[in-house]
């Protein structure tokens, strides 16, 4: 099995904290839109014939294209690889670009699951981050979303917001809860270099949140979200039962997958491809039939570091039965003193992470990376 993923880099306006690859020249929608099924048919080789499970189009803001302009895109992906197995279509959508016909014409595409950029239920907050939307209109979109048959909607989440307090993002948790979603992605907020909130931090105009009330946030959500029926399956993400998002997970479990658009990345299990992350770059190059990826073949150690990596994101983390003697021995080695402290649990030959130390993950893991 493979995965799609598609790069839709358009937005109407930029968000102060995206670190992502995109633009807001939405005249050039329609060219890129050529440029991707293009690139589709010439990377039809890449995922060698194994059937595509899951398809994402992300952004970027994918719904700021056309209805049409997606189809194109869907179109091109069934002829070219087939759609005969697939599972989950995924399109990212902003609140306010959301209308009942709009959305409906996204479920006569296939489409079965929206995930939809939310960020918070705070007025003053969404403000603040440039958000295009407010919370009502938010909570419009995801039964404008159930109206039209698409009942799997992933709502995205940022907690540790300048100026949010632990009662706010209560209330961004219990709001949620109430809106009767299957998946929420929460993620704390980043400082990514080159953005304006990192400069107004710079400048202080911001103040980034402590690193204590960033815990007790996240040790809020995972009770709070534990309780209103959501499993924890990866250190950001939470789902009601077999509502996981199936294309992230096969990010996670080392699943091939082909991605399309400037900023794209694919992978096949040995080699890792990306696209510019530069619009004219990427179409110019994709018209004159140019190469326009840049490639790394991954060695050994990096494909061990990947998967200890991607796994321990899990919270069935790794199989080590899996893993060859000599990267076992290393692998539990490393892991010792996390496991006599508790931060790493080892279980039925799986070493996870518990919940617990989820919030200093990063830590844990890059101590068990080879070099």
């Amino acid at each position: 099995m493979a995965g799609v993923y598609v790069h839709i880099p358009f937005c109407v306006s930029r968000c102060i904290y995206c670190g992502f690859f995109s633009t807001t020249r939405l005249d050039e929608a329609a060219r890129y839109v050529v440029a991707v099924c293009r690139e589709l048919r010439e990377r039809s080789g890449w995922l060698e014939g194994a059937p595509v499970r899951t398809v994402y189009i992300g952004g970027g803001t994918p719904s700021c294209i056309t209805a049409d302009q997606l189809g194109h895109v869907i179109d091109t992906i069934s002829e070219v690889y087939g759609l005969s197995f697939l599972e989950e279509l995924t399109v990212e959508c902003n609140p306010d670009d959301i209308t009942l016909d709009y959305v409906c014409e996204l479920a006569k595409l296939g489409v079965n699951r929206i995930s939809m950029g939310v960020q918070t239920f705070d007025d003053g907050l969404l403000r603040l981050l440039h958000r295009r939307h407010t919370s009502a209109q938010a909570l419009d979109a995801v039964r404008m979303c159930i109206d039209s048959g698409i009942s799997n909607i992933s709502i995205d989440l940022m907690y540790a917001l300048p100026g949010q307090t632990l009662e706010m993002f209560r209330t961004d948790l219990e709001t949620v809860l109430a809106a009767g979603v299957q998946h929420i992605s929460s993620y704390c907020l980043s400082y990514e270099a080159n953005t304006p909130l990192q400069a107004m931090s710079g400048q202080g105009i911001l103040a980034p949140t402590s690193d204590e009330l960033c815990a007790q946030m996240f040790t809020m959500m995972c009770k709070t979200l534990r309780e209103g029926g959501f499993e924890h399956y990866e250190i950001s993400n939470f789902s009601k039962p077999g509502c996981f998002s199936r294309h992230n997970s096969s990010y996670w479990d080392g699943t091939p997958y082909l991605g399309v658009g400037a900023a794209a990345h694919s992978y096949n299990g040995q080699t890792r491809r990306w696209n510019p992350s530069d619009l004219n770059t990427y179409m110019i190059g994709i018209e004159q039939g140019m190469e326009v990826q840049e490639e790394e073949q991954l060695s050994v150690i990096d494909l061990y570091n990947e998967r200890i990596m991607l796994s321990l994101r899990t919270s069935q983390g790794l199989n080590i039965s899996t893993l060859t003697n000599q990267d076992r021995l290393f692998l539990m080695s490393s892991s010792e003193p996390f496991i006599l402290n508790g931060s790493l649990l080892l279980e039925d030959n799986h070493l996870r992470i518990p919940e617990s130390s989820m919030f200093i993950s990063d830590a844990i893991i890059s101590s068990l990376f080879k070099t």
